[in-house]
């Protein structure tokens, strides 16, 4: 029998509790893929908290090497593949899309583009 939970959206290895029946995310949910030496994900992080800081999207900041094996496997399903770090994916209503991997987004421009996604 399949599994049926590894479509709940997750945040960093839990449920997201802001979900429908039909299990998917009410929620936009962002998701900061970082990992150790990456020069370019302290900025990220930077631009990403001043551009979400009073929104409701959620901000979820995953270490690339530790994600949770059903996480990594809803990324499959969406193929989605990180190249690098930072990596900036947005996902609402059951939908994922890759925003950015490897630089750093401007603020004003990350926050169009998550508004155009949402």
């Amino acid at each position: 029998m399949p599994r049926t939970d590894i479509h709940l959206p997750l945040h960093a290895g839990r449920e997201n509790k802001t979900h429908t029946p039909g299990g998917l995310a009410t929620t936009p949910i962002l998701y900061l893929f970082t990992q150790e030496g990456c020069v370019n994900c302290p900025a990220a992080k930077a631009v990403v908290d001043e551009a979400f800081k009073y929104s409701n999207i959620q901000v979820q900041t995953v270490d690339l090497h530790k994600m949770d094996s059903d996480f990594e496997y809803k990324l499959l399903e969406h193929q989605i593949f990180i190249a690098s770090t930072p990596a900036i994916i947005i996902e609402n209503n059951g939908n994922m899309k890759l925003l950015y991997s490897g630089n750093v987004p401007e603020v004003e421009t990350i926050r169009r583009e998550v508004q155009d996604f949402a």
